[in-house]
C-alpha cells in the first residue's frame, strides 16, 4: 500500500516539476539565450524538446490515472 501511494505521488511530482522546469527553461531560451535571427532555423529541434519534455509529463499523468486509481490498482 504505501509502494502504491509512493509511486502514485512520484508520477504527480514528476508531471509538476519536470512541466514548470520545462516551461521556465522554453521561457529562458526564447528570451534571453537564442538570438531572433536564429530562432527559425531552431524551431524544430525546440519543438521535438518540447513534445517530449510535455509527453513524458502528460504519459506519467495518463499511468497516475488509468492504472493508480484511488480504490485499487488495475492491470
Amino acid at each position: 500500500m504505501k509502494l502504491k501511494k509512493a509511486l502514485r505521488f512520484a508520477l504527480l511530482f514528476y508531471a509538476i516539476f519536470i512541466g514548470l522546469s520545462g516551461t521556465i527553461m522554453f521561457s529562458v531560451l526564447l528570451l534571453w539565450v537564442i538570438p531572433k535571427e536564429e530562432l527559425s532555423s531552431l524551431i524544430l529541434p525546440l519543438s521535438m524538446m518540447a513534445l517530449f519534455i510535455y509527453g513524458t509529463c502528460a504519459g506519467a499523468l495518463l499511468i497516475r490515472s488509468k492504472f493508480f486509481k484511488r480504490g485499487s490498482v488495475q492491470v
